[in-house]
């Protein structure tokens, strides 16, 4: 009878572990991300009590899979290009994407941790490649350049745009320009490796400023330099460092 129970109780941990597992794996695949999904909030601010760490991640790599699979779409198209087919639909392109790494990083910038850093590092090259895809594409930024050409130099007055799309379209042309869309080949991958290396060492420089910033502290050891400080501050100041030395140095105060 308990070799019976034995078994019994292995198998039902076994289903547990294998149930654990599979919804593991649903949630690094980006099944049930709320990241992902419809955000039925007031003013569709991010469910933030829902989010976290671990579901960054698939949601950035699937928001980079639908902006790269939107703007195939854009360079495959038959047609000739326009504004609306090009530079909007540009514009429009990679909705999840921006929707994700505005969450990530207004994170990492107010209320970061080890783990947002690290994974911060670790996107950062696939980011930096992603954009690099889409500025450095010679199909893609040749549609970009038809548009402008015919929109605000050669046929100016016979093709009309308001205001904001002539000033979203000098924007985009610009963006591609002074990404490098007009360099070589072999310049073009010199740039994709420099940027590829910023984008890490820009994310670790910010880091180590942050750790500085936070571990830095003021002595004070002589009371007459706290002449006009309010009372409270003082006592907090001195409440603090007497709760720091007890925790260093083990012992209380």
């Amino acid at each position: 009878m308990r070799k019976r129970t034995a078994i019994l109780l292995t198998a039902v941990v076994g289903f547990a572990v294998s149930c654990e597992k599979k919804q593991n794996k649903a949630m690094i695949s980006g099944e049930d991300n709320p990241l992902i999904a419809e955000w039925n909030t007031p003013y569709e601010l991010p469910p933030f009590e829902l989010i976290q760490t671990k579901h960054f991640e698939p949601a950035i790599l699937e928001g980079i899979k639908e902006h790269q699979s939107e703007i195939e779409a854009i360079v495959a198209s038959k047609q000739a290009p326009t504004f609306e087919n090009t530079i909007e639909a540009i514009e429009k392109s990679g909705k999840l994407l921006n929707r994700v790494t505005t969450v990530f990083y207004n994170l990492t910038s107010a209320d970061t941790n080890d783990s947002l850093q690290k994974l911060a590092q670790d996107l950062a090259p696939k980011l930096s490649e992603h954009s690099d895809n889409i500025k450095l594409n010679e199909k893609l930024f040749a549609k970009v350049k038809k548009v402008y050409n015919d929109h605000l130099i050669a046929n100016a007055e016979k093709i009309q745009l308001s205001p904001e799309q002539k000033e979203l379209l000098e924007k985009t042309y610009k963006s591609f320009v002074r990404s490098g869309a007009n360099l070589s080949a072999e310049n073009k991958e010199k740039l994709r490796k420099l940027n590829s290396e910023l984008s890490v060492l820009s994310l670790k420089y910010g880091d180590n400023l942050l750790s500085e910033t936070n571990s830095y502290e003021l002595v004070v050891d002589n009371k007459a330099d706290l002449a006009g400080l309010p009372q409270e501050l003082i006592e907090t100041a001195a409440n603090e460092a007497k709760a720091k030395i007890k925790m260093e140095n083990g012992f209380s105060l």
